[in-house]
């Protein structure tokens, strides 16, 4: 192939917005970064059409050498467990749907190669593998269980759910045959952790690349600021209010750290069924005056609220890695989480607490340790601030440009 000839490319990617974080975010950063050096088709939902359209009519340059295309989702998005369900058959059809507007495409345009972006789950890899093209699959995550060990901190309500959910991970891992076969197929696979490509290895006999999926925002560079004393500790905490992001036992640690003399303040940014639930634990467990719920939040101002903060903390059950930890190392925030998932590789000791997710007794307390720490020794915080933004390099848009040259120019090599 050309040295200088564009590659074409055409993407699969569900969640595709300039404006919103999480999954949107990961397709936007993604795509951006494959079209640095290469022309792609990206095939998205409908749903994203206005924002992109607005955000692009603001910034022209945006989707240079990006075509997008709008595949439309046939069903309407439900709630609650029983939603899950249905709106991953609805997330199903529209994979299906995509892969024959994807078809009619390859038959007007000669495309290099095929890449499945988002969702980064693996049970379901789309269909672009069946192209005939070389296929890039990733990054991809999912290949975890829930702790069963942890399970007591979901209410018993919707318990029987998750667990049935670590049942079926079980089942599309090791039985199911869709992503087995799309595994197979695949040129090259991108995993999200270093515990996922250890499980592509161990599930289906493969490297693969790690590359995290979540991107640093480009953030003007910032003088951090030493916490003043008698300073209260602001604490930042992001992500849907659902049962895995567990924001549940951080309430319960600062109930312990309540008991002491530090001053802290808690503020939580994001909405969903445990909005309200965890409002009046908060209450329950009298720091009700010290904590902060925003509810939904616009990007810009979760970095203005981090950007105010001294650290954050992330007791997510289940993720891959998650925008807002890559939000916080960016904005120079020391990050409190569970050792496990995406956290374990983004998180190292210099920038942040990472704990071990052994039983929920014990995460409880060592997040307390951990906060009263950071509000104890500001020396020891600023540090790992300092570290934090070195840390997010890692996660940067630059990095990803650097895997996807890498891995599309192994493609090349075995095409030549």
């Amino acid at each position: 192939m050309n040295e200088n000839k564009l590659r074409k490319v055409l993407v699969s990617s569900f969640a595709f917005n300039p404006i919103k974080g999480s999954e949107c975010a990961v397709g936007w950063n993604y795509v951006r970064a494959i079209a640095a050096e290469n022309e792609v088709w990206v095939l998205t939902r409908s749903l994203e059409r206005d924002d992109i359209e607005q955000y692009q009519l603001q910034h022209p340059d945006s989707l240079r050498n990006i075509t997008v295309q709008y595949v439309e989702e046939r069903f309407r998005n439900l709630n609650g467990p029983i939603g899950k369900i249905t709106n991953y058959l609805r997330y199903k059809r529209w994979h299906w749907d995509a892969y024959q507007q994807g078809r009619i495409l390859a038959q007007q345009i000669d495309f290099d190669l095929t890449h499945q972006l988002t969702g980064i789950g693996f049970r379901e890899p789309g269909h672009l593998w069946r192209l005939g093209k070389p296929f890039v699959w990733g990054p991809l995550g999912g290949l975890q269980y829930i702790p069963s060990h942890l399970l007591q901190a979901i209410p018993s309500s919707v318990k029987p759910f998750y667990v049935l959910k670590n049942l079926s991970t079980a089942w599309a891992m090791h039985v199911a045959p869709k992503p087995r076969r799309a595994a197979a197929a695949a040129a090259v696979l991108i995993a999200s952790s270093s515990e996922i490509g250890t499980k592509i290895r161990t599930l289906w006999n493969r490297e693969s690349f790690i590359s995290s999926e979540v991107t640093v925002p480009e953030l003007e560079p910032v003088h951090l600021r030493r916490r003043e004393n008698g300073e209260a500790l602001r604490i930042a905490w992001g992500g849907n209010c659902d049962p895995l992001k567990a924001l549940n036992i951080v309430l319960l640690a600062l109930e312990k750290v309540n008991r002491t003399t530090l001053d802290w303040r808690l503020i939580a940014m994001g909405d969903g069924p445990l909005f309200e639930p965890w409002k009046a634990l908060a209450h329950d467990l009298g720091i009700a005056d010290r904590c902060e719920f925003r509810g939904r939040v616009s990007r810009s101002e979760v970095l203005s609220i981090m950007a105010s903060s001294h650290c954050l903390v992330q007791p997510s059950l289940y993720d891959a890695t998650s925008t807002v930890v890559a939000e916080a190392l960016a904005s120079g925030l020391p990050v409190v989480c569970l050792d496990h998932f995406g956290f374990k590789d983004a998180v190292n000791a210099e920038c942040g607490i990472k704990i071990a997710p052994i039983a929920l007794n014990q995460v409880i307390d060592d997040f307390a340790r951990a906060i009263e720490m950071l509000g104890r020794d500001e020396s020891l915080r600023y540090n790992m601030a300092l570290a934090a933004q070195k840390a997010a390099e890692n996660l940067s848009w630059e990095r990803k440009q650097e895997v996807i040259r890498t891995v599309y120019d192994q493609i090349r090599f075995a095409k030549d």
